[in-house]
C-alpha cells in the first residue's frame, strides 16, 4: 500500500501533539513531519486542549503521543495533567516533554512512572527524536520493518467483517502483531484452515474475528485470534478465571500475549502436541467413527471433564436464562428483528420457530416454555463448534476462542456441537427425504443416551456418520453431566438452531433453510410432548426417505 495513506499498513506512524503553547505545538509539528511521522494537533487551552487530545487520540487510533507534562499551567509544580492524560489515552504510546524546575518532583514522578519517556524541554532536539523512534519501533510494525505477509491474507482480512472495524486506520491489524510479537523479525500468516479443499462445506460465521495461524521467524506456529478491543479483553479475563491451570491434561492452550489497540485487540496461544493441527470440521470430514469417538471421548471426559466434575444441581430454572448468560440478550433481539424467509416446505403445517420462541419464552410470553425443574449448572466453554475444536494428527482435542467460556446450562457444550454437525459440518446436497429423516431422528428419543440405528434405517453413508457422532455424544452428555432429560436437550438445540439461522449470511445463507426446518420440527415436538413421535400425517414422508 502506498505510504501517502493516512491508515495503510507501512504509513508513517500517528503522534498526537498535546501542547499547551501554540508556538511550541507549531514548532513540534514540524519536527515530528520532519522525522517522518504523522502530526497530529490536540487545540484548545486547558480542560477543553485536554477533551480534544482525548477525541483526536480515538479518532485517529493514534500510536504515539507527544505531551507537555504542564497542561494547565507551567508555574504550578503539582500540575501533572500531561502525566495523567496519558494514563487515560492508552493504548497510545506517550512521551512526556517536561520542563520542570523542581528535580525532586520529577523524580518521583520518573519513579512511580517507569513506563513513560520523559524528555527535558532543554535537551537537544535529537532526545525527542529518539525517544520516539524508541517508542515507534517497540509499537509499530512500520517503523520496526516487521515482515507480515502473505500480503493476500492481510488484504482478505481487510475485506472482511472484521476489516470494517479498523476504518481508515487498518494499520492497526499489524500493530496488534507486532505487539503479540514483540522480538520478531518475520511473521508468516495462514487463516486456520475450516474446511478440507475437497469440501463445499463452509466455516463458520465470525462476526468480526478472524482466527490465524502464525509462525514467528524460525518458531513453531501459534494460534491468532483478532477481535474487538472489547471482546479480547473478556476473552482474556474468561481465560485466566476458567480455563488457566483449571482443565485436566497437558493438551490445553496457552495464553502467550494479547494486546489491545483503540478499535481491535489480538489473543496468542500456544500448545502443546502434535503441531499438523486442524479443526473439528475438517477433522469429521477426513477422519472414521471411532477416531472422532476417541477425540470427543478425550475432550469431554478428560481435558473438560474437571469442569462437569463440579457441576451444580439447580431447580426451578429457565434454560432460556441460562443461554442468554452465555450469548447476552442481544442474540434474542436479533430473533425478534428477524424475518422468517418464505420458502416452499413439504410440511404445511410447520411452526414459524421464530415466533415460537418470540411467543413462549423472553419478555412478552405468557410464560416461560424452557422452565426445568431439575438441571445442572457447569463451566462450559460456550462457544463449541467445529471450528474451536481442534484436533491434531494423534487425535488429541483442544479448544480455542473463550470469549463466552463460564456458569452456563451443562449440557451447552454438548448441544452447540451437535447443532454444527447437523446445520453445517452436513450434507451438502438437498435431499430432504434424508434431512427430514436426520430430524426425525435426533427428535424421537425419550432421554438422552446413544441413538440406536436400525437396519430399516438408510445405508446413506453421510447421514449415518452424522448420527453416529451425535449418538457418541449425546452418550458422553449423559456420562459427563447426569442429566437424562432429553427435553431440555431439546429446547438447548433449538435455542443453538435459532441462534444460527439469525446470524448467518452471505455464503452460509444456504444452511439457514435446514436450520429453520430443524428448529420448526423442535417446535413441533415440544408442543406435543408425551405423545407419539413422529405425528401421524408425517409418516408418508418418513416412508419416503427410509426408501
Amino acid at each position: 500500500m502506498t505510504k501517502n495513506l493516512p491508515g495503510s499498513i507501512g504509513a508513517n506512524p500517528r503522534v498526537l501533539i498535546v501542547e499547551n503553547d501554540p508556538h511550541t505545538r507549531i514548532a513540534n509539528q514540524a519536527l515530528i513531519t520532519h522525522w517522518g511521522y504523522q502530526a497530529i494537533l490536540a487545540e484548545g487551552e486547558g480542560q477543553t486542549l485536554i477533551c480534544d487530545a482525548k477525541a483526536k487520540a480515538r479518532q485517529y487510533c493514534c500510536q504515539l503521543a507527544l505531551i507537555d507534562l504542564r497542561l494547565l499551567d507551567d508555574l504550578d509544580e503539582d500540575d501533572n495533567s500531561g502525566l495523567k492524560l496519558a494514563n487515560e489515552i492508552k493504548p497510545t504510546a506517550s512521551i512526556l516533554l517536561s520542563g520542570h524546575g523542581n528535580q525532586k518532583v520529577l523524580r518521583d514522578l520518573l519513579k512511580n512512572h517507569k513506563d513513560i519517556p520523559f524528555v527535558g524541554k532543554g535537551d537537544p532536539r535529537q532526545a525527542i527524536e529518539q525517544a520516539l523512534e524508541t517508542e515507534a519501533r517497540r509499537i509499530c510494525s512500520a517503523k520496526r520493518q516487521l515482515k507480515i505477509g502473505p500480503l493476500d491474507i492481510l488484504t482478505h482480512i481487510s475485506q472482511t467483517t472484521f476489516g470494517s472495524l479498523v476504518g481508515d486506520y487498518p494499520d492497526q491489524v499489524t500493530d496488534v502483531l507486532a505487539r503479540l510479537f514483540p522480538n520478531a523479525n518475520e511473521l508468516r500468516i495462514e487463516p486456520l484452515d475450516a474446511k478440507p479443499k475437497s469440501s463445499n462445506i463452509s466455516s463458520v460465521p465470525r462476526p468480526k474475528s478472524v482466527i490465524l495461524m502464525v509462525y514467528e521467524d524460525d518458531l513453531v506456529s501459534v494460534i491468532v485470534k483478532l477481535a474487538r478491543k472489547k471482546k479480547i479483553e473478556i476473552e482474556v479475563e474468561k481465560y485466566h478465571r476458567f480455563i488457566d491451570k483449571r482443565l485436566k491434561g497437558n493438551f490445553v492452550p496457552r495464553l502467550e500475549n494479547h494486546a489491545e489497540l483503540w478499535a481491535i485487540g489480538g489473543a496468542s496461544y500456544s500448545y502443546i502436541g502434535d503441531f499438523d493441527v486442524q479443526t473439528f470440521t475438517c477433522y469429521f470430514e477426513e477422519n472414521d467413527i471411532k477416531d472422532i469417538e476417541e477425540s470427543l471421548r478425550s475432550f469431554f471426559c478428560n481435558i473438560w471433564g474437571r469442569h462437569y466434575s463440579r457441576a451444580k444441581d439447580r431447580q426451578d430454572v429457565s434454560l432460556f436464562e441460562l443461554y442468554n448468560q452465555v450469548w447476552e440478550r442481544d442474540w434474542f433481539d436479533r430473533v425478534k428483528k428477524f424475518q422468517t424467509p418464505n420458502f416452499p416446505h413439504p410440511l404445511a403445517d410447520m411452526i414459524d420457530p421464530i415466533e415460537w420462541l418470540k411467543a413462549n419464552v423472553g419478555e412478552g410470553a405468557t410464560y416461560d416454555a424452557s422452565l426445568v425443574k431439575n438441571t445442572r449448572v457447569a463451566v462450559t466453554h460456550g462457544d463449541l463448534h467445529g471450528d474451536n475444536l481442534l484436533v491434531d494428527s494423534k487425535k488429541n482435542p483442544w479448544v480455542i476462542d473463550f470469549e463466552r467460556s463460564g456458569e452456563g446450562h451443562a449440557l451447552q457444550d454438548f448441544i452447540e456441537l451437535e447443532s454444527d454437525l447437523i446445520n453445517r459440518l452436513t450434507y451438502s446436497g438437498e435431499n430432504f427425504d434424508l434431512f427430514f429423516l436426520l430430524c426425525l431422528t435426533v427428535t424421537e428419543q425419550q432421554e438422552i443416551d446413544a441413538i440406536p440405528l436400525g437396519e430399516s434405517f438408510p445405508e446413506d453413508l453421510e447421514i449415518r456418520k452424522i448420527l453416529n457422532t451425535i449418538s457418541t455424544i449425546r452418550s458422553l452428555a449423559r456420562e459427563c453431566t447426569t442429566v437424562t432429560d432429553i427435553r431440555q436437550y431439546l429446547l438447548g438445540l433449538l435455542f443453538n438452531t435459532i441462534f444460527r439461522a439469525t446470524i448467518v449470511t452471505g455464503e452460509h445463507k444456504k444452511h439457514q433453510k435446514r436450520a429453520l426446518m430443524l428448529a420448526g420440527m423442535l417446535c413441533h415436538r415440544l408442543d406435543h410432548w408425551g405423545q407419539d413421535w413422529p405425528p401421524k400425517e408425517w409418516e408418508s414422508l418418513l416412508k419416503t426417505g427410509r426408501q
